[in-house]
């Protein structure tokens, strides 16, 4: 419907749902509000209702919004907080920007990726595994990365995963 809402991520701050027009002189900070996931990441909306809203974030972070009721939940694939680890101890190793994305064909069907790919058609409710792990799973490059003193394991970035 027009018009229709924009969804984005902001690095360093949030994510975003905006009206595309507004009847003012120019689209203001009344037009936006946020919305599900974080300063990374894809932002969808659900086809069949779009005031439900699906929002990543880096270390395999993903919520579900729903702009009527307010009701905002996690929906996580797996519930590792990986922050303080090398990859290589990590079940699933999830990119900054991992994609999120539903089914052009059955729009019940939501897909995420990581070195996986997940499916969900219950909102998030369970996630089903469809793939082996896509990369070359090389555990030696999968360590603690940074300098011997200090070690940057923000779990924001992995290097071949």
């Amino acid at each position: 419907a027009y018009p229709y809402r924009i969804l984005g991520a902001q690095q360093d701050n949030s994510t975003i749902r905006m009206r595309s027009r507004t009847a003012g002189a120019g689209i203001t900070d009344r037009d936006w509000e946020t919305t599900a996931g974080s300063e990374s990441g894809y932002v969808v909306a659900d086809p069949l209702n779009p005031d439900v809203v699906y929002g990543g974030n880096y270390g395999g972070y993903l919520a579900r919004l729903d702009h009527r009721t307010g009701e905002n939940r996690a929906i996580n694939v797996w519930p590792d907080n990986p922050m303080g680890a090398g990859a290589d101890v990590l079940k699933y190793r999830f990119q900054w920007n991992f994609p999120i994305f539903f089914s052009p064909h059955n729009p019940k069907r939501l897909y995420t990726g990581c070195n996986h790919l997940f499916v969900t058609e219950n909102e998030g409710q369970s996630w089903e595994m469809i793939s082996p792990d896509l990369t070359t799973n090389d555990k030696s490059r999968q360590v603690s990365s940074g300098g011997p003193i200090t070690k940057d394991n923000t779990s924001v970035e992995y290097y071949c995963t």
